[in-house]
Formats: structure tokens, C-alpha cells, sequence
């Protein structure tokens, strides 16, 4: 056997065995998927139980307006009150049981990981080469090309879906206390999105897959080749590795066509230094809201539209919830921006202090106002790729949404984290759109001669 030949075969086999491995491991989470939405789901409910905790520390006089129990509640506002000595550290131990809980949640995020990136090799993966009249390729027994060619499509299929995980795990749920109902939202959108691949994979037929391999060679290249067929075909099997490893490739890939890669390169280009300018300014007048109160609230006024607009912005907002999914623009746009109440813990506020505290608030409310439009624009364009269905969004808490210092900074540095994602996706889609075309006509043309094969 010539070394273009061995060259070939080693290639083929490496090619075929990754992808049937990446067939078990999608097939593998799949079947254990229920014990691991399980597990999310208990760290979502701890995640709304510490919120409630963190709640309770420092009741405002609508806990008790807003309640049916109006005695029961007022005992409870009344020993918030008398237990403020205390705030602190029971808020800093919160934290620390926070960021326990998200160490569980990271780890079970590297394993989805694991199950997303196997989708996406699939999802690039050349069908051709899968062809049932292949008579190259010796799938184990048990493994038929037609099986393999039905998870390769259902991964194309769902493989948009993905984009819903583009995002730096470890930057993004951060145990910050000031967030914890935003993570426990994302936490929540993430295991639905899960189940719903899972479902739309499982019914791809490979839940009688059973990879079983062997020390057999899967390539038997004893056939009429000529050299310049090996050669070719070795240049070819090649280019689809590179192209499975290529990072700007698979993204082109989840956006399925150009024109959205186009959309979102555009939308994002024209926004992202004002976006950037908009975190910047967030920061630097939570800074100053911060020094003034020692301590910023975000609040939900009982009995005032105004405050309820408020209360869903700071969920809806803040909490990377899609704008466009129940809550429209106007919506977001009235009232007072990110409901900033000022929080003095002094038992008396200065005329000054007021005047202060009103014009840092007015100049954070008229930054985010600007900057939750590009968010929008932005969410709808990767909502188009999904091609998600507006629901109706139960919104977590809405009229009890407190929280203390910081919380401005903390929730301008997850919008940080989403930029620099979406910034990603940018200058990834900019390098695959280079040669779109070329890498899918490699990737849809047969690697073996159009002639029929036939062994010596």
C-alpha cells in the first residue's frame, strides 16, 4: 500500500471513529439528560431561596402594604429593622453559600458543554461521506450509514439552538448576590433549551445506537483507486477536519445562511463602541450612587405603574431576558429606567443628597435607555436564528425586587460578559463569511468517485 494510501485510511478511520464517538457521547446525555435537568432544577430553586433570604434582610414598608397577612408581615419588617447590625455578614454568608451552589452549577455546565460541542461536530459533519452504498467505510456492526446520516441532519437541524449557550460560563454566573435571580433565570432558560434538544435528538433514530469499537479497521481501501482518486480524496477528507476544528466555520454554521451572518455583523458593528461607552458610563455613575447612599436599590412601588415597569426592568432589563419575549420596547422605555430609588441608611436625607442622588440617577436611566435599545436590536437577530416563539414570560419576584450595594456595577459587568460574547460572534461570523461558500460545497461534495467502486 502506497503511503497516500496509508495516509488516507488513517485519515478515514479518524474521521469516521470521532464521529461515532460524538454520536455516543450526544446519545449518552441524552438518556442521563433527566437526572441532569433534575439536578439544575434544584440549583434554580436554591437560587430563588436565597433571593427570598437576601430579601428578607432588609424589608421595605411595601412587604407589608403589599401582603394579604398584614400583621404576620409587619412583625417581619419590624425585625429586618432591628437586626440591621447583622446585614452585613448574613448577606456576605449568603454569598458564600451562593458561590458553593455555582460551583455545582459550573460543573454541571462543563458537562453540557461536552454535549453541545458534540452536537456541533455532528451538525458539521460531511453526509456524503455517510452514503449507504459506501462500500469503503465498515461501520461496526449494529451502525448503519442511514442511522448515522439522521443524526448528523437532526444536529443541523437543531444546532441554532446553540447559539443560546454562547456565552462564557464562568464570567457570567459569578456569585454575585445582586444577581442571583438573573442566574437563576438564565440557569432555568438554559434547562429548557437542553430538554428541548434532547427531545428533538432522541427522535433523530439512534436510541438503538450502540457503539461497540474494535481493533477492526473501519476503512478497507482494497479498490480500484487510482492514485490521483487517493489523492484527491486525501486532500478532501482533510479539508472536512479542518473544517469540523474550524471555530469561524461552525458559527457560520449555526446561523444556517449568510444574509442573518450579515445582519448580525452589521447590527453589532454599528453598536458595539456605543454599547461599550454605555457599560462604561453604568459603572461610573453606580460608583457615584454608591459613595452617595451606600447603597443603590432597585425597587417595585406597590400600586404604581411606574414602579412595576421598575420591577419588570430590573428583571427584564438587567436579567438578559429577550425584550421582544412579552415585555415590548415602550414598555421597557417607560418610567424610571432601571427603577433607581435612592437607599440612604441614614435616618435622615439632605436636600442635597436628594438633588445628588436624583441626577446620577436620571444620567444612569437615560445611559441604559440608549443602551437596552441596541440590546434589543441584538436579540432579535439572534431570535430570528432560533427561530424561538414569543411566550409568555413568567417573571421571577416582580414587586419584591431588592437588592443593596452595587447592584448597578454588578449588573452592568453581566452585560459586560454579553458584549464581549457577542463579540465573538462577530469577529467569528467576519472570518467565516470569507469563504462561506467554498467550506459548504466541501463539506455537501462525495468524497469517493462518482464511479462505482468495485474491489480487485
Amino acid at each position: 500500500m502506497s503511503a497516500a494510501r496509508k495516509m488516507l485510511q488513517k485519515a478515514l478511520c479518524c474521521y469516521t471513529a470521532d464521529t461515532l464517538i460524538d454520536i455516543d457521547t450526544v446519545k449518552e446525555f441524552c438518556e442521563q439528560s433527566s437526572k441532569w435537568i433534575l439536578k439544575r432544577e434544584k440549583e434554580v430553586d436554591m437560587m430563588k431561596d436565597i433571593k427570598t433570604r437576601a430579601d428578607n434582610i432588609d424589608l421595605s414598608i411595601g412587604h407589608v402594604t403589599q401582603s394579604q397577612t398584614r400583621g404576620k408581615a409587619f412583625l417581619e419588617y419590624m425585625k429586618s429593622k432591628v437586626t440591621q447590625v447583622t446585614a452585613d455578614s448574613r448577606r456576605a454568608d449568603l454569598e458564600e453559600e451562593l458561590a458553593a451552589l455555582l460551583k455545582s452549577t459550573l460543573e454541571g455546565l462543563e458537562e453540557l458543554d461536552c454535549f453541545l460541542a458534540a452536537v456541533e461536530n455532528l451538525a458539521v459533519t460531511s453526509l456524503p461521506l455517510f452514503m449507504e452504498e459506501n462500500q469503503v467505510l465498515h461501520l461496526p456492526e449494529g451502525i448503519s450509514p442511514v442511522t448515522v446520516q439522521l443524526v448528523i441532519i437532526a444536529a443541523r437541524k437543531i444546532c441554532p439552538h446553540l447559539l443560546e449557550f454562547k456565552r462564557v460560563a464562568d464570567a457570567f454566573f459569578c456569585p454575585k448576590l445582586q444577581n442571583v435571580e438573573v442566574l437563576a433565570y438564565q440557569l432555568d432558560k438554559y434547562i429548557r433549551t437542553t430538554e428541548n434538544i434532547c427531545e428533538k435528538l432522541e427522535k433523530s433514530s439512534f436510541c438503538d445506537f450502540s457503539l461497540k469499537m474494535n481493533d477492526d479497521t473501519l476503512v478497507d481501501l482494497a479498490v480500484d483507486l487510482s492514485e490521483d482518486d487517493t489523492q484527491r480524496m486525501l486532500h478532501h477528507i482533510n479539508q472536512l477536519e479542518e473544517l469540523r476544528m474550524n471555530q469561524s466555520f461552525r458559527m457560520m454554521f449555526l446561523f444556517q445562511e449568510d444574509e442573518p451572518c450579515s445582519s448580525f455583523i452589521d447590527k453589532f458593528k454599528e453598536r458595539q463602541q456605543r454599547m461599550e461607552q454605555s457599560l462604561k458610563d453604568l459603572e461610573e455613575h453606580a460608583v457615584q450612587l454608591d459613595r452617595m447612599n451606600k447603597g443603590a436599590k432597585i425597587s417595585s412601588v406597590a400600586g404604581s405603574s411606574v414602579g412595576a415597569v421598575g420591577g419588570v426592568l430590573s428583571i427584564v432589563g438587567l436579567a438578559l431576558i429577550p425584550v421582544t419575549a412579552g415585555v415590548s420596547l415602550a414598555l421597557t422605555m417607560t418610567g424610571v429606567g432601571m427603577g433607581i430609588t435612592s437607599g440612604v441608611n441614614s435616618a435622615v436625607t439632605t436636600a442635597t443628597e436628594i438633588g445628588v442622588n436624583h441626577t446620577y440617577q436620571k444620567k444612569a436611566r437615560e445611559v441604559f435607555e440608549s443602551f437596552m435599545e441596541d440590546v434589543q436590536c441584538l436579540q432579535e437577530c439572534l431570535e430570528e436564528v432560533t427561530e424561538r416563539e414569543t411566550i409568555h414570560i413568567d417573571v421571577l419576584g416582580v414587586g419584591k425586587v431588592f437588592a443593596k450595594a452595587g447592584v448597578i456595577g454588578a449588573r452592568a459587568a453581566l452585560w459586560r460578559s454579553e458584549v464581549d460574547s457577542w463579540q465573538k460572534i462577530h469577529d467569528l461570523l467576519c472570518e467565516g463569511l470569507k469563504i462561506s461558500e467554498e467550506n459548504k460545497a466541501i463539506l455537501e461534495t462525495p468524497i469517493f468517485p462518482e464511479r462505482k467502486m468495485k474491489k480487485r
